[in-house]
């Protein structure tokens, strides 16, 4: 069904019949001159419309400048006598004489200019009977399909914080137009086509004076609203100008912390070798040696290859780290973090402990460090410097790749060889930790010394202490166990785990991928099962590629792991990658690029006692052109003095001519020398320690396959195998047994019944020699074998682990002595 369309608007109803129509000279007079004559026009607004112009009221118009109302009042003014005197003045004059009661049904209709234009004819049906008012509507929509002026379009755009003023007067012209115009249109249509030419050509002459008006006001308007929206931007503005003067500071700040002349990070890294250089330094260059007394820490060993490369040591002012170059954050928050997580007995005014501040003022060199004296006691104090540094150096890595980015975003034209501050890969820190408690306690220092508790963000926390937190404690670790090995199982033991950090000035940001990250925490195992093996699919090892601090803490504790995983880290460090990983080659700095960044990595190895293997992998996989330390444990008299026993200890040497050759020459002097002697029923219940799971497999088949009664533990037995065989061992079901040094090192047994003790080889931790010859008297029944033996085998080789044992001077007796075997006597009378 096709609608008769009006206007814009579509089906309408017919207006009140009631309206009086022009005559044929009123519409040839408006024709003529644009307007209706002004006597005939008052009768026509009357009878029209009843406009409400009220005085504006706090309700409806916000609190404005005076200046600013007398503006628009003449603005309005203009307006109603560009359409002329008479019909302005009249309308004007009705509109004051109208109740108040129009502007409250202006102001429910939501403030538009078309409401306002329902408002003003609701206004005209509400002074006729109250059966009109169901047409309320039906009108106001006919007076709304009737606008097509421009008018009308303008006034839509005006904010609603115009005065109602301003809007009932545009509303009340622009109805008076639509009647006197278009009256024969709204009654239906049915007036002669001259007709509708006539209001066609006045609506049209009208329009282009009120839209010229109409737009000078909107304008005024427009800036009264862009004051406010200026000012508003204006605020933002200042705001944002400060944030970045702001960081402007702090990046300036920034860059004399990175100076080349005096900060050790840059003075490291951004110093180019030469090809010559590079070759004083390869592997087939031996080191020279020089002796170094570190402040608060000791004796130590410098090496290097090449001494003209070294700078030179700020040792006199360690106290102080703003002079060390440390960032502005850390220094504000390291004493507080020191007081209440680490708690140093010597701490005193200091933010550092004298240990502290000695292994500091060695690592802020740059230079690899060994130290082996990592115990129980001062682990924490440890763990705070190495964090310490490692935030330093991920804090100005990130500074000076944002200091740089905002110098090459500057339009000035950049040598790019100026800003190369990047490697293959994101990862700058790698920290290998043995267990999930070791690194929950690495990010609690680290988002301390980052800000207080109450400012620090560090994200993903609830899940991280959910996955890292302390576990149920298992039944192995009831009962009295030693301090160390309290202190080392407390917490999550679990040594599968790898975490990427990505760090800022006050955030921690947890889980992130590799290729996201600044520092990475990871175990040996949880690394290997990443890294994978030759010929697998899912490995990745690329992350390997630019590392430049490479902490292993703990690296003892990775003896009793797998240290095979050490070895396959190190051998798959700076690689070249596989992929780009969306690397920008022209930040990339040039040692990378020539495969030297081996030389630049800082190593940093803590361990709790020295072994040959990780004095290996110190000599030949660290290879840092500033040189490298080893601490020296001071020389003692031995724990073979805290034996309580009195015990003959007996040592034997075995002869052989090379390191390669000492497994075959131990496990034959074992089973020619020793085992023969202790199968004599004399020497009933004979507990062997053996160090190595490989050693400890060759004598257990050599044993079955020669059909000696002995009984074996180790690490991979279950509980119920366990408890027998200590079982049998006691009652003397069995003459030998085999026991493994990493069984002991997790469950920390207590075996009795022990008459006689063979050391296989020396024990990796010097203080598991006294608590197994210690085991030979019965704890619960007080009752000490007098005949019981304790016989250890050692080699040229072992001369560390012996030094350990029985002191340094007795050490370098016993290897140049001609004498294969010595014997010390233990216990209360010695």
């Amino acid at each position: 069904m096709a609608h008769k369309r009006h206007g814009r608007g579509g089906h309408r109803k017919k207006r009140n019949k009631s309206a009086p129509r022009l005559t044929d000279g009123q519409k040839h007079f408006l024709k003529e001159t644009g307007e209706l004559h002004p006597s005939e026009l008052k009768d026509s607004v009357r009878q029209y419309t009843k406009v409400k112009d009220e005085p504006i009221s706090k309700k409806h118009v916000p609190v404005e400048e005076s200046s600013e109302s007398e503006e628009e009042e003449n603005a309005f003014q203009q307006l109603m006598s560009s359409i002329g005197q008479g019909a302005s003045a009249n309308a004007y004059k009705s509109s004051e004489e109208e109740d108040e009661e129009d502007s409250d049904d202006a102001e429910d209709d939501g403030g538009s200019k078309m409401n306002d234009k329902a408002s003003d004819d609701d206004d005209d049906d509400d002074d006729d009977e109250t059966e009109e008012d169901g047409k309320d509507e039906n009108d106001s929509d006919d007076i709304e399909d009737d606008e097509e002026s421009k008018i009308g379009d303008d006034s839509s755009v005006v904010d609603d914080d115009d005065d109602d003023d301003d809007n009932n007067g545009h509303c009340d012209i622009d109805i008076l137009k639509d009647d006197a115009a278009g009256t024969d249109d709204d009654d239906g249509g049915d007036d002669d086509d001259d007709d509708e030419d006539i209001d066609d050509e006045s609506s049209d002459s009208q329009d282009m004076v009120q839209q010229k008006n109409h737009k000078n006001l909107c304008a005024k308007d427009k800036e009264k609203k862009g004051v406010s929206v200026d000012k508003q931007q204006k605020g933002k503005k200042r705001k944002l100008e400060t944030a970045l003067a702001e960081d402007e500071v702090e990046l300036n700040e920034d860059e004399e912390d990175v100076s080349r002349d005096s900060d050790p990070f840059a003075i490291h890294f951004e110093r180019d070798l030469s090809d010559t250089d590079a070759e004083t330094l390869s592997p087939d260059c031996a080191w020279d040696k020089r002796e170094l007394k570190v402040a608060n820490v000791g004796k130590a060993i410098l090496l290097s290859k090449n001494w003209n490369l070294l700078s030179k040591m700020e040792t006199t002012n360690f106290k102080d780290l703003r002079k060390l170059k440390v960032k502005q954050t850390l220094c504000n928050q390291v004493g507080e973090t020191n007081r209440t997580m680490v708690q140093p007995p010597t701490l005193k005014a200091a933010d550092l402990s004298p240990l502290q501040q000695g292994l500091f003022s060695l690592l802020n060199a740059y230079q690899d460090v060994s130290f082996s004296e990592r115990t129980h006691s001062n682990g924490e104090e440890v763990r705070l410097v190495y964090c310490l540094h490692a935030l330093n150096h991920a804090l100005k890595t990130r500074t000076r790749v944002v200091s740089h980015n905002t110098k090459m975003k500057s339009k000035q034209k950049i040598d790019t060889d100026d800003y190369r501050d990047q490697g293959l890969t994101r990862p700058k820190v790698l920290m290998v930790l043995p267990f999930r408690e070791s690194a929950l306690r690495v990010v609690n220092i680290m988002s301390s010394l980052l800000a207080p508790a109450e400012q620090v963000m560090v994200s993903s926390k609830k899940r991280f202490k959910s996955e890292y937190g302390a576990e149920d404690e298992d039944n192995y670790r009831k009962g009295l166990k030693p301090e160390d090995f309290e202190s080392l199982f407390t917490g999550n033991n679990d040594d599968h785990f790898r975490l990427g950090i990505s760090v800022s000035k006050r955030s921690l940001k947890l889980y992130m991928p590799f290729y996201q990250s600044d520092i990475i925490l990871a175990s040996p195992l949880g690394l290997r099962t990443i890294i994978g093996a030759e010929g697998e699919k899912d490995r990745d090892y690329d992350f390997l590629s630019s590392i430049e601090l490479l902490i292993l803490d703990q690296a003892d504790v990775f003896l009793m792991q797998n240290w095979d995983h050490i070895l396959h880290l190190f051998k798959h460090l700076h690689l070249q990658p596989k992929e780009s990983h969306d690397v920008d080659f022209s930040r990339v700095r040039m040692w990378t690029l020539s495969g030297w960044s081996h030389l630049y990595r800082q190593s940093l190895i803590f361990s709790a006692a020295p072994t040959p293997e990780i004095n290996a992998v110190f000599n030949k996989y660290c290879h840092n052109y500033a040189g490298k330390v080893q601490l020296q444990r001071e020389p003692g008299d031995g724990v073979i003095c805290q034996i309580i026993t009195q015990t003959p200890q007996t040592f034997q040497k075995i002869s052989c001519t090379s390191f390669t050759q000492l497994a075959d020459s131990r496990f034959d002097f074992f089973i020619k020398k020793l085992v023969p002697h202790h199968r004599d029923p004399v020497m009933n219940r004979t507990l062997v320690y053996i160090p190595s799971y490989f050693d400890f497999v060759r004598v257990r088949n050599h044993f079955r396959k020669e059909g000696i009664n002995f009984v074996h533990m180790s690490e991979y037995a279950t509980d119920k195998g366990i408890s027998r065989v200590r079982c049998d061992f006691f009652h003397g079901k069995a003459q030998f047994l085999l026991y493994t040094e990493r069984l002991h090192f997790y469950r920390r047994f207590r075996v009795r019944g022990i008459k006689h003790i063979i050391f296989y080889e020396l024990p990796t931790y010097p203080h598991f020699y006294t608590e197994m010859c210690n085991m030979i008297k019965d704890p619960k029944r007080g009752i000490e074998n007098k005949a019981a033996t304790c016989t250890t085998i050692y080699s040229k080789y072992d001369a560390q682990k012996l030094a350990e044992v029985v002191g340094a001077e007795r050490t370098a007796i016993m290897l140049n002595s001609e004498k294969s075997v010595h014997m010390f006597i233990t216990g209360e009378t010695s």
